[in-house]
C-alpha cells in the first residue's frame, strides 16, 4: 500500500512537470537553492520519501519498488500524467525505477550522484540497525562528512548546518527502511533490457 507523502509544488500549473526526488536522509527543501532556476521553465514537484519531511512512516524493510510507487499514487492524486523525473542518491534510484517499470509517465530523466546498484549492501543495512536501536544522532557526523567536505562544511557552516538538521528530523524507522530498499537494489539488469528494447525500436 502506498504512503502518502509529503510535497510541495511550484511554478506555473500550465508548464511542463518536473519531479525531483532527494538524497535519503533529506527532504525536498534540498533543491531550494535551484527552484529560482527550475521554476522559469517547469512546474516542480518535490516530494518526500517515506519517513522524510512530512510523509507518512510505515514500518520498514522498504524495496525501491514501494518508493517508487508512493510516487505514482501522488501524480495520480496531483492529476499529473506525464512528468519530466529527476533525483538526487536515492532520488535518482527511485527516478530509475519509474522510468524502467512505467515509461508511460516519463518524459526525461536527469540523474545525479546516484547508481543503479550500490555495493556493499550491509554497509546499508548497518546503517539501517544503528539508527533503529541509536536514532539518527548516530550517524548525523558521518553521513554529514560524505555530503561536505570538511573545507566546504567550515566555508559554509549555515548550509552544513541546515541539512545535518534536517538528516536528525527524518523517523528512524523511514531513514533505516530506505537505506534497506538501497540496500536489497539492483536496476542494472532491468536498466540493460530497458536500453535493449530502446534500441530495437530505433531500428
Amino acid at each position: 500500500m502506498a504512503a502518502s507523502l509529503g510535497f510541495a509544488v511550484d511554478g506555473s500549473q500550465h508548464a511542463p512537470v518536473l519531479v525531483l526526488g532527494s538524497s535519503v536522509g533529506s527532504d525536498g527543501r534540498m533543491w531550494e537553492p535551484q527552484l529560482p532556476a527550475l521554476i522559469d521553465r517547469f512546474r516542480v514537484i518535490r516530494y518526500d520519501h517515506r519517513g522524510h519531511g512530512a510523509s507518512e512512516t510505515p514500518p520498514g524493510p522498504y524495496a525501491i519498488a514501494d518508493l517508487a510507487g508512493d510516487v505514482l499514487a501522488l501524480l495520480d492524486h496531483l492529476e499529473v500524467e506525464r512528468v519530466h523525473l529527476g533525483g538526487l542518491s536515492l532520488g535518482g534510484m527511485v527516478a530509475m525505477w519509474l522510468a524502467a517499470h512505467s515509461p508511460a509517465r516519463g518524459d526525461r530523466l536527469a540523474l545525479f550522484c546516484t547508481s543503479a546498484q550500490m555495493s556493499p549492501a550491509q554497509s546499508w543495512l548497518d546503517r539501517a540497525a544503528t539508527v533503529r536501536s541509536s536514532g539518527m544522532e548516530a550517524v548525523a557526523d558521518a553521513v554529514t562528512a560524505r555530503w561536505f567536505t570538511p573545507s566546504f562544511a567550515s566555508s559554509h557552516p549555515d548550509v552544513a548546518g541546515t541539512h545535518r538538521q534536517m538528516l536528525l528530523l527524518v523517523r528512524p524507522e523511514g531513514y533505516a527502511g530506505c537505506c534497506e530498499a538501497i540496500a536489497t537494489m539492483d536496476l542494472r539488469q532491468t536498466l540493460a533490457c530497458c536500453g535493449a528494447d530502446a534500441r530495437r525500436r530505433r531500428t
